[in-house]
């Protein structure tokens, strides 16, 4: 036994020396795991419908959940998924950017929206009415799946075929009317022969209305004079009335107009509580066209290349049109000079004309426009014999909006809660404001007090401005309305550089 242990002990020294060599030789091997490709390939779980549809009403809605197996990669690491979507069917020149991307997933679903749909549509160059096909896949991957060892898996290419619909107004009244009768409502009167009708849409009441200085009433139901609702019925309600109402004080205390005599668009808006006037909303036409031509008509001149066409409706032709301190007639037929009805001419057929135009007293006696010039509604009233300017009607804004907040600025204060939208046409911005004795500030981006102009810009920059304005002189130098507090049409007018209030 002794002698087993001896040499073990002579020999220990030669095991060792092999143990370490061995060692020696192989301390660079580095053990290595491998990612192998998935066991199963990235697979969509459900079926397209035959088809997806895309309309404006919609676009918040979810058009398609996505959803796919998992994937398995043979490893314990973090596996990881994305949606792609392209108007591509190869998907060879796929752009997250602008094409779909869901963003890296840790989940096997992901939803679509229809406005994303609507996207893809629009890089297709889709319009309302059009088909076209739009291509889905779902991609899995280890990692962050970058780099030159990644090992990604995609699922098969899955077709959607999408619509954009055609669509037509939903504006219709979706709630019932009420009714105005009384004097003042030129054409109804106090009786229920003519009721004027205002249809709703959204709990908003809205038409245009010919209003005279004297006296009407809300009605809920046709004929049914206990259904009425007066002035004193909406001051208790919280209503913000126009200025140009009044309470009659008559036994029933019904509204009275106490503004300029004319056609009016009049909302009542049970849902902000106000009651509003503002420029007649555009009629369809039904009697002949008139139209004018002169230098007094910006927009036209003294020839027949651009006049500007009245539409008619009831015998009243009205139209918004650019004045200048200039002449213009009216004429019957376009292109024909011998057509032409002159200031005389109306004078001598009993019409009221605005002061702001006069008798140009040049050789054709033509109108004169002697106000401050800009954009104004020029009404041609055969009816009543009035011709009249007013405030512009509403027209499809094309130009970035600016805002007003201010203490002087009724309904904005100072705040962002409820700025003033000044809408633009053709660089004028204009909008109906609520003024007081106070001091208030245009702004170029709403809620960023840092674009804000003062008086001082708009005198620096060479603006005519309305005398009921002045320098606040407090430590913004804000505008300061000085005139009668009331309800106004103001206008910032950047290409003849006038702030005008009306």
């Amino acid at each position: 036994m002794k002698t087993i242990i001896k040499n073990f002990f002579k020999i220990l020294p030669f095991i060792l020396a092999a143990w370490l060599i061995s060692s020696c030789d192989n301390d660079d091997v580095v053990p290595k795991f491998t990612l192998s490709q998935a066991s199963e390939d990235a697979a969509f779980s459900f079926s397209a419908a035959d088809e997806y549809l895309i309309s404006s009403g919609t676009m918040d809605n979810v058009a398609e959940r996505f959803v796919w197996n998992e994937v398995d990669f043979g490893v314990q690491t973090e596996i990881n998924y994305q949606l792609q979507g392209s108007i591509d069917n190869t998907f060879s020149a796929y752009d997250p950017t602008t094409e779909y991307d869901s963003g890296t997933l840790s989940v096997t679903n992901a939803e679509v929206k229809v406005s994303d749909l609507n996207n893809l549509a629009t890089l297709l160059g889709l319009e309302a009415g059009d088909s076209g096909q739009v291509y889905f896949r779902a991609r899995a991957f280890a990692g962050s799946g970058e780099g030159a060892d990644a090992v990604d898996s995609y699922s098969d290419v899955m077709t959607l075929n999408i619509s954009i619909l055609e669509e037509t107004s939903n504006e219709g009244p979706n709630c019932p009317s009420i009714w105005v009768v009384g004097a003042g409502a030129t054409d109804a009167g106090w009786g229920w022969d003519s009721p004027i009708e205002f249809l709703c849409t959204d709990n908003v009441y809205k038409t245009n209305i010919n209003l005279t200085n004297d006296a009407f009433r809300f009605f809920l139901t046709e004929g049914d004079w206990d259904s009425g609702q007066n002035f004193p019925f909406y001051v208790d309600e919280g209503y913000s009335i126009d200025s140009n109402f009044e309470d009659a004080l008559d036994g029933d205390n019904n509204f009275k107009f106490i503004g300029t005599p004319g056609k009016y668009s009049l909302t009542v808006d049970t849902i902000n509580k106000t009651i509003k006037l503002s420029p007649p909303e555009a009629e369809e036409p039904n009697c002949p066209s008139i139209y004018v031509v002169g230098a007094g008509a910006v927009d036209a001149g003294w020839g027949w290349d651009t006049p500007i066409e009245f539409l008619c409706t009831d015998s009243v032709y009205s139209m918004n049109i650019n004045l200048t301190n200039d002449a213009f007639r009216f004429f019957l037929t376009e292109g024909d000079w011998d057509s032409g009805q002159n200031y005389p001419y109306y004078l001598a057929e009993g019409y009221t004309i605005d002061p702001l135009l006069e008798d140009a007293v040049d050789g054709d006696n033509n109108f004169k426009f002697n106000g401050t010039p800009g954009k104004y509604l020029l009404t041609v009233d055969t009816i009543n014999k009035t011709i009249t300017l007013g405030i512009p009607r509403a027209e499809e804004p094309n130009c970035d909006s600016v805002w007003v907040v201010g203490a002087g600025a009724v309904d904005a204060g100072w705040g962002w809660d409820t700025p003033i939208e000044f809408t633009c046409v053709d660089g004028v911005y204009s909008a109906s404001i609520n003024l007081i004795n106070d001091a208030f500030r245009f702004f170029l981006t709403k809620e960023d007090w840092d674009s804000g102009q003062n008086f001082p810009f708009y005198i620096g920059e060479g603006y005519t401005i309305d005398s009921n304005f002045e320098d606040a002189l407090d430590g913004d130098n804000n505008f300061r309305f000085i005139g009668t507090p009331g309800t106004y049409y103001l206008s910032v007018d950047t290409v003849n550089k006038i702030i005008l209030l009306r």
